[in-house]
């Protein structure tokens, strides 16, 4: 058994009926339980076609309990390309310590896949409901590069509305720890989205900014930060609407970090249809030698080659 596999998971009574929906292939129980295997340090899908031997597989409840543990998805079933149960159990699923160790360390975290093909083809399909839309933005007008976007107003689909609320409360806590590490003089950022809204409001940001973005071939976006005042949440969330090397080609979500007296550093972040990552807006602390000290984060979109490709963006503070 490789050394860092930490084996957290005790015997279940349900364990029996687990291996023998394993050993069936049991496609039905895929997501009510995962298999991970010591030998190999992965875990997998109930119907994974692997047949490892019992003494080497124990039994875990979701995705984030065994990758805490050190075990990688199975290249084969593919168990972080799986989306089932509803939105909110799959953002409680995230391995969320590791998300905010992940930036804290680079800036950027990988969540994993959020959405399945039928949110993603839904919110797609959206895109040309204009009563969805508060403002619609074509992005060389403004020198943003190429393509459009589009904001959504209040009445956003729910599929939005839960993504905003609820990974709102779970990156609040590190909003909160940055701020501190910043030494920003600034009031907590509430636990609740619906009261941090209530903050920008009071700041004279009143208007919603989740959007949509589309981009066709010869589009790209340059690198930029999502400021709409002076409130401002230091996270944000982008999720892919279309499958990479299927509906489009190129388009990479790039990011760029700037440290005092050193070059730029360019990152890419990859991402499947349905996977989110979430990254810094604009300042994220960093321990250096002599204490803490801030970089500047900026993303943007690489130029699109073929097809076309649609990124929701989850951004947390409202517009002025």
């Amino acid at each position: 058994m490789s050394a860092h596999l930490r084996l957290v998971h005790p015997p279940n009574p349900q364990d029996d009926a687990r291996w023998a929906a394993v050993e069936r292939r049991d496609a039905s129980a895929d997501g009510a339980f995962w298999s991970c295997v010591r030998t190999t340090g992965v875990y997998c899908r109930p119907s994974c076609a692997g047949r490892p031997k019992r003494d080497n597989v124990f039994f875990v409840e979701s995705r984030g309990e065994a990758e805490a543990a050190g075990f990688r998805p199975c290249k084969r079933c593919r168990p972080d390309r799986f989306v089932s149960g509803a939105l909110e159990d799959r953002i409680d699923g995230i391995d969320w310590a590791r998300a905010h160790a992940a930036l804290n360390a680079q800036g950027w975290a990988p969540l994993g896949r959020l959405l399945n093909d039928a949110e993603c083809a839904d919110l797609i399909a959206d895109y040309e409901q204009d009563a969805r839309y508060r403002s619609t933005v074509v992005m060389r007008r403004h020198g943003f590069g190429e393509g459009e976007y589009r904001y959504f107003n209040d009445s956003a689909p729910e599929t939005v509305s839960v993504l905003r609320r609820r990974l709102y409360e779970k990156l609040a806590p590190l909003a909160n720890e940055w701020l501190t590490r910043l030494k920003q003089n600034r009031v907590a950022y509430p636990a609740q989205h619906s009261a941090y809204r209530k903050r920008c409001a009071m700041a004279g940001q009143k208007r919603p900014t989740p959007l949509i973005l589309k981009y066709r071939p010869g589009d790209y976006n340059r690198l930029h930060q999502d400021l709409y005042g002076g409130e401002v949440f230091p996270l944000q969330v982008a999720i892919v609407l279309s499958q990479p090397g299927k509906d489009f080609s190129g388009g990479e979500f790039v990011m760029t970090e700037q440290a005092p007296r050193r070059q730029s550093r360019a990152m890419v972040a990859p991402l499947e249809k349905g996977s989110a990552v979430a990254f810094a807006v604009n300042e994220r602390p960093v321990e250096g030698a002599h204490g803490i000290y801030r970089v500047k984060m900026r993303h943007g979109v690489s130029e699109i080659r073929e097809g076309e490709r649609y990124c929701l963006g989850v951004i947390f503070h409202d517009a002025a």
